[in-house]
């Protein structure tokens, strides 16, 4: 007979249960600009600086006039930004482009195709959160084939819910009967049109933006007077899920100001007195003398943080005049868009040309004296190929878990097939051994260093600093009249107690260990000392 099992069911504790953290999205910004700017050949080094100036994330060009075989201009344009572009196959004119900043993430979105009524560029932004983006541009004419070629070109879209940005020089009066069947479409695929003034200096609104799954803010239009088209600036926000993006910053000391005498003072009074500190051992000597250096150069000069931009300013913007010309620029439009008087749009234009014309008179100037000064062939070619040729555009990202299988099985077995050699009966077993055993004499005693030694030695040290280093090399070496009688202790002090101060290297990389008895072979030479005190201090000093 076979006994039943008695069943007991489990009571629910509720007060086991914890309560789950949600996580609220947050929105990624975009700072978006558009313009038919009617050719970027002759405006390459105006549009990238205005840009910059704009501080831009990304900027929509139409009508780049600019043809396959020209890389001078792509690679003008590609200052602080990527430029991808589209040229018109053939004939004149035409072309569409987008200016992305460096710090964005960005892959092709579509293939590229040739329709018969328009000309796009798409391109697919990753980080800070997708977003794709296309810029069209439609010459002036009957709409044609147009809104037939758009369906197709939207359908090809492979995510129709990702945030979507279509923008550019659709050249429809939005006030026709004809522009009907195109907004249909618009609206079909869920694009919103986003509402502004007038684009054009003939009061029409023939420059469009349209947006899907995103928001806009913002917006404003400036007359410029490099074309008839008037600028498009707008901030476009999706939600996302958060992600701690740590903000990049840069650590500076302000070292001009400082008196040597007056630091060397300071840590003469702060460390311990000369009895008491020949007295400790060599770990506790070392981190005595590197915490008083580092805390005496703290007091005086303290440690600022400044948040590092995300692109580097070009060379040629730090010319005086073009810093002038920007501060005048940017009183200008800041009266202009406050007052909207006519006659404050005219100066801000004028002084807009003249930045223009500064701006590549400084740019032809930084390069001409940059070649004149270079007597590398190589640096030369390499500067005459950043002019003449973009940058190569990033990769598709068309990874696969096979690929990257197939990578790594591929490398282990190229490194497995390096371990293999001819005298030896497989990958492991070797008849002869790998490397020569080396037994050496072990002698026990050291003389002394002296002050005057030392003090030779940390004065005739090359001035290289690491970011280890509690104090600037060249700093040591200027007080070290002052510290020699605690450098000379430390050093003495691992050499007749035959231990070296790891508690200090591994301080400095973030572990912890115990001081290990340290051996060295018979005949150890008296000028080895500089070897043996960079071993002791580098690390830590």
């Amino acid at each position: 007979m076979h006994r039943r099992r008695k069943i007991t069911h489990r009571r629910q504790n509720h007060s086991n249960l914890r309560r789950l953290r949600k996580t609220t999205p947050t929105a990624a910004s975009f700072s978006v600009g558009l313009w038919n700017c009617q050719s970027a050949v002759n405006k390459a080094d105006f549009i990238a600086s205005y840009a910059n100036h704009l501080s831009l994330q990304l900027l929509a060009l139409t009508e780049t006039w600019i043809k396959p075989e020209n890389t001078a201009t792509p690679a003008a344009l590609s200052n602080n930004y990527s430029f991808s572009h589209t040229s018109r196959p053939s004939g004149r004119g035409g072309g569409t482009g987008l200016l992305i900043a460096n710090g964005l993430k960005h892959t092709p979105l579509l293939p590229t195709n040739t329709y018969t009524s328009f000309e796009y560029h798409a391109t697919l932004v990753n980080t800070p959160a997708k977003l794709g983006i296309i810029v069209i541009y439609r010459p002036p004419g009957q709409m044609g084939e147009f809104t037939n070629e758009l369906d197709m070109l939207l359908s090809s879209i492979p995510d129709q819910d990702c945030p979507m940005l279509f923008l550019g020089d659709m050249n429809i009066h939005l006030d026709s009967p004809c522009s009907t069947d195109f907004i249909s479409l618009m609206h079909s695929f869920d694009l919103e049109q986003v509402p502004s003034p007038p684009t054009h200096k003939a009061g029409k609104n023939l420059d469009l933006i349209f947006t899907r799954n995103c928001d806009t803010d913002s917006l404003t239009v400036t007359p410029l007077h490099l074309s008839d088209h008037y600028f498009i600036q707008l901030n476009v926000c999706i939600e996302k899920e958060p992600k701690a993006a740590p903000t990049m910053v840069s650590f500076r000391r302000n070292l001009r100001d400082l008196s040597a005498d007056q630091y060397s003072s300071l840590v003469t009074d702060n460390m311990p007195p000369p009895d008491s500190f020949s007295s400790l051992n060599v770990n506790d000597a070392t981190d005595a003398l590197c915490s008083t250096l580092s805390s005496c150069l703290d007091d005086l000069c303290p440690l600022t943080t400044r948040v590092m931009r995300s692109n580097k300013p070009q060379p040629w913007l730090k010319n005086d005049t073009v810093r002038e010309l920007r501060s005048r620029l940017w009183a200008a439009e800041r009266k202009w868009r406050e007052k909207r008087i006519h006659a404050d749009l005219k100066n801000y234009q004028l002084l807009l040309a003249s930045f223009s014309t500064c701006l590549t008179t400084a740019k032809a100037e930084f390069y001409h004296s940059k070649i004149n000064s270079l007597t590398d062939s190589r640096k030369l070619f390499a500067t005459f190929n950043t002019l003449l040729n973009p940058p190569p555009p990033p990769p598709a990202t068309g990874l696969t878990a096979e690929a990257l299988a197939s990578f790594f099985t591929g490398k282990v077995a190229a490194i497995s097939s390096q371990f293999t050699d001819a005298t030896c009966s497989g990958p492991i077993t070797c008849s002869a051994p790998l490397y020569p055993s080396t037994k050496g004499a072990i002698f026990s005693s050291f003389t002394p260093l002296t002050e005057s030694e030392a003090l030779t030695l940390v004065t005739c040290s090359r001035p290289t600093t690491c970011p280890l280093d509690p104090i600037p090399t060249n700093l040591l070496q200027t007080i070290a009249p002052a510290i020699i009688p605690a450098i000379t202790h430390t050093i003495n002090a691992s050499i007749t107690t035959d231990r070296t101060s790891l508690g200090a290297h591994s301080r400095y990389r973030g572990m912890e260990s115990s001081p290990q008895p340290t051996r060295y072979p018979l005949g150890f030479p008296r000028d080895r000392y500089r070897d043996l005190f960079s071993f002791l201090f580098t690390p830590p000093l």
